[in-house]
């Protein structure tokens, strides 16, 4: 098959596509989980903690603090909506960034 340039075009357009889906699914709220899968992933995680490794016990306490305040915002606001929304997708998005960033070092 002989690759012509609006083919190329083509191609290049659906890969763009395809990135910006890809972004999509990164924001903040895109996910929705029932109560039962939440229940079930929080069991998983419980289950695979002993598993971990490189994860010393002041990050597991971040972590829990991250969880609680997400928790007391939701029993005080929605959290999906307002200044709350714009707060954690902004956090979310420079962590993210900030992730991708290490991996990208860690692959060199």
């Amino acid at each position: 098959m002989k690759l012509t340039e609006s083919r190329i075009k083509e191609i290049i357009k659906e890969e763009m596509l395809n990135l910006s889906e890809a972004e999509e699914n990164k924001k903040l709220g895109q996910v929705a989980t029932s109560s039962s899968q939440r229940a079930k992933g929080l069991k998983q995680s419980a289950a695979d903690v002993s598993k971990q490794q490189g994860i010393d016990p002041k990050e597991y306490g971040i972590m829990q603090q991250m969880e609680e305040l997400l928790q007391d915002l939701s029993n005080l606001t929605d959290i999906k909506t307002g200044k709350t929304i714009a707060v954690l997708n902004a956090a979310f998005k420079k962590l993210t960034a900030f992730r991708d960033e290490l991996k990208q070092q860690a692959k060199k």
